[in-house]
C-alpha cells in the first residue's frame, strides 16, 4: 500500500476558537486516527499564511494525517461519511466556509 498525506486547513466560527481547538485536539484527532488507513495525525496552529490570488479565509489550523491506502480518495470519503456519527461527533464551532482538504503523495525530498 502507498502512503499519502491528507491535509486539512480549517478555522473556527468567530469567538469559538478555543472550543474548536479543544474539540479538534482532544476528540477529532483521536476519532480519525482510529479509522482504517490512518497511520498518524498531527495538528498545528497556523503562524503565517499568504494567499496570492484567491479571496481565501485565514485558516487557524493545519492538520496532517498520514494515510496508508490503495485508494486514498475512498479512505478520505469513508472518514467523511462517519463525520457526525456517534463514533465521530462533530462540533458546530467549525466554520466549513473555505475549508480545504487535499491528499497527496511524495514525489521528491531534500534532507
Amino acid at each position: 500500500m502507498a502512503r499519502y498525506q491528507f491535509i486539512v486547513l480549517s478555522r473556527a466560527k468567530p469567538g469559538r476558537e478555543e472550543e474548536f481547538i479543544a474539540w479538534y485536539r482532544d476528540q477529532h484527532l483521536v476519532d480519525v486516527s482510529k479509522q482504517p488507513g490512518v497511520v498518524s495525525a498531527r495538528l498545528y496552529r497556523t503562524d503565517y499564511q499568504k494567499v496570492y490570488t484567491l479571496d481565501a479565509p485565514q485558516w487557524a489550523l493545519l492538520t496532517i494525517y498520514e494515510l496508508e491506502s490503495d485508494d486514498p480518495q475512498a479512505t478520505v470519503e469513508a472518514i467523511r461519511a462517519k463525520s457526525g456519527l456517534p463514533e465521530m461527533p462533530e462540533t458546530d464551532a467549525l466554520d466549513k466556509d473555505g475549508m480545504i482538504i487535499v491528499v497527496g503523495h511524495q514525489i521528491g525530498e531534500v534532507a
